[in-house]
């Protein structure tokens, strides 16, 4: 029996998934340019749109280029000191340690205690060599988010930058953490770094991936697309569900089962992340019938200059979509039930 092609778990590539092309020749083309226009790209998307999935293909593709080094750093750990540790495999240290007063554990020296600034001193001097050797440094931290070390990290990229150091920067963040980040006291860098907003799948894509793997036809496909809604982990859901069944058609189990995974898997995480007025909001619009924007605000009794506040953060996170002139839907495939169900339980 072959495996199954889709996968349940966020970040990891499946065998079904859908490449985001477009995005990820945009970021690689630049950072190979001979001046690329940016020295850094956040990547930024709901919860669930494989942000993750596109960063692993990217430090794939630099990683197996021998004038490109992939810096891997986790965002809760000591960023310059994780810098150093992991270009020290590269860059031997002890030739360089000279010019400062310093004994490196792992490499050729006994372990010491150093402060975060020298630290810093090593990386830059590591990243000077690194150019000396005709290599660019890629650093990519997923799931970027407002913490002090980040703040810190990110002023000191600044200056490596102004400098002139091999130094590129990959993020992946929640457009909310971004946000939070980028506005916090000398986060004017990180504002300027262009955002590359992970939006729905295209439904002809989804659509042909599920008949080439289920093996139906068109109208089942469409079907299928429509349900996920260009939804990423919707996508990787659906396709687990009826694989798993054996199923080639979705019938109520499989969305009362649909609906659950979503619902413990995403849409309770950002439920939780939204404020109680963006939830009064998000009622609002599943209560529509029309799905205006004067129902809505008539529905909320708002005037434009509240109600557009709110709708221009939603939309900026992912979760609705307001194409349409004067028209608001849920971005999500089922979220309006999730929504519904929300209320009910917030009231019981």
């Amino acid at each position: 029996m072959q495996n199954n092609p889709f996968t349940l778990i966020f970040g990891i590539e499946p065998m079904s998934s859908i490449p985001r092309n477009e995005e990820f020749f945009h970021i690689t083309s630049d950072f190979e340019s001979v001046r690329p226009a940016s020295p850094g790209y956040v990547v930024t998307g709901v919860r669930g749109c494989e942000k993750t999935v596109l960063m692993t293909s990217i430090q794939k593709y630099f990683a197996e280029k021998n004038d490109w080094i992939v810096l891997r750093l986790n965002p809760d750990l000591d960023l310059f000191s994780s810098a150093v540790s992991q270009l020290g495999e590269y860059i031997h240290l002890k030739d360089l340690v000279s010019e400062v007063s310093l004994s490196i554990a792992g490499f050729g020296g006994s372990a010491s205690v150093r402060s975060l600034s020298d630290n810093e001193t090593l990386l830059r001097k590591m990243l000077k060599e690194a150019g000396k050797r005709k290599k660019r440094v890629l650093i990519t931290i997923d799931e970027a988010s407002n913490t002090k070390e980040l703040k810190t990290f990110a002023h000191s990229y600044q200056a490596f930058i102004g400098e002139g150091l091999p130094l590129f920067l990959l993020m992946t963040a929640l457009p909310e953490n971004f946000s939070a980040l980028s506005n916090s006291k000398n986060g004017t860098f990180l504002k300027r770094l262009p955002k590359v907003r992970l939006g729905a799948l295209s439904d002809i894509l989804v659509g042909e991936k599920y008949k080439e793997i289920f093996g139906i036809p068109d109208e089942t496909a469409i079907e299928f697309a429509k349900t996920v809604r260009g939804y990423s982990y919707a996508f990787q859901l659906l396709g687990s569900l009826l694989w798993d069944a054996g199923k080639k058609a979705i019938d109520a189990e499989i969305i009362s089962r649909l609906d659950s995974l979503l619902y413990d898997g995403s849409y309770e995480a950002i439920w939780k992340n939204v404020t109680n007025k963006e939830k009064q909001v998000l009622c609002a619009i599943a209560h529509s019938s029309l799905h205006t924007v004067r129902e809505i605000r008539d529905i909320l009794r708002m005037e434009t200059n509240q109600f557009s506040p709110y709708r221009e953060n939603l939309k900026e996170r992912g979760l609705i979509n307001t194409d349409s002139y004067g028209i608001i839907t849920f971005s999500l495939p089922r979220f309006e039930e999730f929504v519904l169900k929300a209320e009910l339980f917030a009231m019981t």
